[in-house]
């Protein structure tokens, strides 16, 4: 009778309890459910000693999971505060926002702005000239710059970043007639208007051109979705951003304004929109180690400023801003220019994700602006009508953090 009584409990009881017959007494026992305890207990130890380096904090507290639940998965080290969910310390989780301060080294260069200034060619003009040798081209090389940022964050799922970027380039040439047997060899100006009735140089001819920004940011920044490995972040604020671009090309030219020619080009951008993001950082394992990108575009709504500047200095002495002998042209033109910034690269964080270390590869385009070339050619050709043209900043990135 015991027998059976006890073979109908277990059916009953399944996997879920162990019943055993001593002296005509029934005893059962729920093993499952102290094995099940004992795991939690090892698993959490295991947990602990995973986290002694501080890496895997993944755990999180009801208050502070952002609406992702209670994490089960954290560690107590000298990393977390008193929070628990359960039977598991909870620490902050590793994709949590923290307050801090950053400085970034930036190494880029200039591209889609090089001006074609001038160009070696045999004979002095008019028929029978022809281009003979190299041309003479300005365009920045890799200059270093600077971005700088601070971080308040509001909670682990929330923060506003603020940042300046400031970014200097400049390019220097120098062009001489070409060696030529019999003579003949000279400089021809590709930036002259061609109603001044200026021929060749002798040379040299000399250039020199800047092409430098700033940018000015804020954003909020939030959480969209984030797991043990990976998380992803948006974010939205605004942007006032500056772009300036100074060309001077100067020499002594032949013609029926013979002199020393100074042409310059200054142009200016002033303006400020909004911008939306995402980034996503994504972790290796408990190794402070992980890979991240970033995008970002924006508008910025203001004015292009741009003067065109030729100058006969022999004849003229004044300094052309102020009294240009042969043309002028003064230009303002509103628009909007679409920015698009992406990065990629990697990140190494310490214990406590105190300080995190990080480098990378930028690409920064700015659309619809007015680049000096299409300027210029717009001044010969006295057609302003389509006049937009794409600068791309590119290169490396550096950037320590110190957070809280």
């Amino acid at each position: 009778m015991c027998t059976a009584i006890a073979a109908c409990l277990y059916l009953l009881g399944g996997a879920m309890s162990t019943v055993r017959a001593d002296d005509g007494v029934v005893m059962i026992t729920d093993e499952s459910y102290r094995l099940d305890s004992a795991k939690k207990r090892i698993d959490l130890g295991v947990r602990r000693s995973n986290c002694e380096s501080g890496f895997c904090d993944t755990g999180c507290c009801d208050s502070d999971c952002c609406g992702l639940g209670c994490c089960d998965t954290g560690c107590c080290d000298d990393c977390c505060g008193d929070c628990c969910c359960g039977d598991a310390c909870c620490c902050p989780p590793w994709w949590a926002h923290m307050s801090g301060f950053a400085g970034e080294f930036l190494y880029l260069h200039t591209t889609d702005a090089d001006v074609a200034y001038a160009q070696q060619q045999n004979g002095i003009g008019g028929a029978g000239t022809v281009p003979f040798g190299r041309i003479g081209s300005l365009g920045p090389h890799h200059e270093p710059g600077f971005r700088a940022a601070v971080t308040k964050a509001f909670s682990p799922c929330s923060s506003l970043v603020l940042s300046y970027s400031f970014f200097e380039s400049d390019s220097v040439d120098g062009l001489a007639p070409p060696n030529i047997i019999g003579g003949g060899g000279a400089v021809s100006s590709l930036v002259h208007h061609p109603g001044a009735l200026i021929t060749s140089s002798v040379g040299p001819v000399n250039a020199a051109y800047d092409v430098d920004f700033q940018l000015a940011d804020f954003a909020y920044r939030s959480l969209w979705k984030a797991t043990e490995t990976y998380a992803i972040n948006w974010s939205v604020g605004g942007r006032y951003g500056s772009l300036t671009q100074d060309f001077r090309s100067i020499g002594n030219f032949a013609g029926g304004s013979a002199g020393v020619i100074d042409t310059r080009s200054n142009i200016d951008f002033d303006g400020g929109g909004l911008t939306l993001g995402l980034d996503a950082e994504r972790r290796f394992g408990c190794s402070g180690w992980s890979i991240y990108s970033k995008g970002t575009v924006g508008t910025l709504s203001g004015r292009f400023h741009a003067d065109y500047y030729l100058n006969n200095a022999t004849v003229n002495p004044v300094p052309p801003n102020t009294a240009p002998s042969l043309a002028l042209a003064d230009w303002e033109d509103d628009r909007v220019i679409t920015t698009l910034d992406l990065e990629v690269g990697l990140h190494w964080a310490s214990k406590c994700r105190k300080w995190r270390l990080s480098a990378g590869y930028l690409s920064s385009y700015w659309f619809n602006t007015l680049t000096t070339s299409q300027f210029i050619n717009s001044v010969q050709a006295n057609n302003y009508t389509s006049a937009d043209d794409t600068i791309m900043f590119e290169g490396l990135t550096a950037r320590i953090e110190r957070r809280w």
